[in-house]
């Protein structure tokens, strides 16, 4: 394999950098543009909005059960390819989407070809080579290497509701596979490589005081060992509740904005204030999670997202919709980069895309978010009971994360044993 250029900084950042762009594309067509294409969906084949909703749950739910499966993959295949596999086939999904003539079909692809490619070309292919690259700045790393998905909900949905717009949702999705496919692809090839020993260049140097302190001591992990370790279930405990009310709350901001009067227009505009205080989010909570307990970080995170649905329950006007949409974001910008520095530092970056797969075979649970709000609301006639409802989930997440068990070192090896 050809040895990528030299550069006067660690080469490690080239890796992160393409990684937060692949992510602004693929995710801002799909993830971040979905609430948009939802409303277009819901009036072209005369849906509910909960059944609309059905495509992100389904994604979801798929994206769960092949997670373990990539995430092992992750760690014992190239990436590289694993990428560029990923972009060609969500590519592919959206061609298909553009000659869907109903609305099960849709949801049918979203939730096989879509799902299979934005689980390969998305955060977790992003994290895991951050967390190979990186070791005195992980958190950092893994702070940066998740703003693209961030970033493509702050720059691509004005762009996806200009060409439906323009051109019609069947058109754009059209032209929005040949750009993943003419420039994803080609900059993944050139510039990622698995690690620094594949890349030929010596890996980031530890700090003064990293390298006076003994080294974390992981085992080998199977599945089985990593199934009966209490911090797994932690994490598990923490994270799903957090996830799922992101989730309800994220793909039917554009119906909260349309119950408050607010237009399709100024909605994708909410989109973009919540990415863009993702971004924030992601690298104020990845640069502060190297030097600070987790889990006071985490109640931070939670605080503010229960603050964003105290707003949403105000029918706010179209300053305090994106208000409300920005402390949501701040919060929802932290959630990766915590779990991706628990996960490392718990278990180790050999094990990282495993750890993290076994994590994604929870998702499901949080896929009914989306749907299960805008069923409430459907029935209900109003968002407020649904997100009473999904605050209510942020306290046992609370709880879960103070039973963290902290970092072991090289010097307690005992306490590394399978059943604990």
């Amino acid at each position: 394999m050809r040895a990528p250029p030299t550069t006067p900084w660690y080469y490690g950042w080239n890796v992160i950098a393409v990684g937060i762009a692949f992510q602004t594309i693929i995710f801002g067509v799909s993830f971040f543009s979905y609430t948009l294409w939802a409303g277009q969906w819901r009036t072209a084949f005369h849906a509910a909005r909960g059944d609309v909703m059905l495509g992100i749950m389904i994604l979801t739910v798929c994206q769960g059960v092949m997670a373990p499966l990539a995430g092992r993959a992750m760690d014992r295949m190239s990436i590289r390819a694993l990428i560029c596999a990923g972009a060609v086939i969500t590519a592919g999904g959206f061609v298909l989407i553009s000659q869907a003539t109903a609305l099960w079909q849709i949801l049918a692809i979203y939730g096989t070809i879509v799902a299979l490619g934005t689980l390969l070309a998305g955060p977790l292919a992003a994290q895991t080579l951050a967390a190979k690259w990186f070791s005195r700045r992980r958190g950092l790393a893994i702070g940066f290497s998740t703003i693209g998905t961030s970033l493509g909900g702050f720059l691509l949905p004005p762009v996806v509701a200009w060409l439906f717009l323009s051109y019609g949702w069947r058109e754009a999705h059209l032209i929005l596979a040949g750009v993943i496919v003419v420039t994803v692809v080609p900059m993944i090839w050139l510039v990622v490589r698995n690690s620094p020993e594949e890349a030929g260049v010596p890996p980031e140097p530890e700090s003064h005081a990293a390298a006076r302190q003994p080294a974390q001591a992981h085992p080998d992990w199977t599945t089985g060992m990593l199934l009966r370790q209490r911090n797994f279930w932690i994490t598990i405990g923490a994270f799903v509740p957090m996830a799922t009310v992101f989730g309800a709350l994220q793909h039917n901001l554009a119906q909260i904005a349309s119950d408050s009067g607010i237009d399709a227009a100024r909605a994708s505009w909410v989109v973009v204030t919540l990415s863009g205080a993702m971004v924030l989010g992601k690298i104020g909570f990845g640069a502060v999670a190297d030097r600070y307990d987790l889990r006071l970080l985490f109640t931070g995170a939670i605080g503010l997202l229960a603050c964003s649905g105290l707003i949403f329950m105000t029918t706010p006007a179209f300053p305090l919709l994106c208000l409300g949409a920005a402390v949501m974001g701040v919060a929802q910008g932290g959630f990766l980069p915590l779990l991706g520095c628990i996960v490392g530092t718990r278990f180790g970056p050999h094990a990282f895309g495993r750890v993290m797969g076994l994590v994604g075979l929870f998702t499901p649970i949080c896929a009914a978010g989306p749907w299960l709000a805008g069923r409430l609301r459907d029935i209900d006639g109003s968002y407020d009971l649904v997100i009473q409802i999904f605050l209510a989930l942020l306290v046992p997440a609370l709880v879960a994360i103070f039973f963290l068990k902290p970092l072991v070192s090289a010097i307690e090896p005992a306490r590394l044993v399978p059943g604990e």
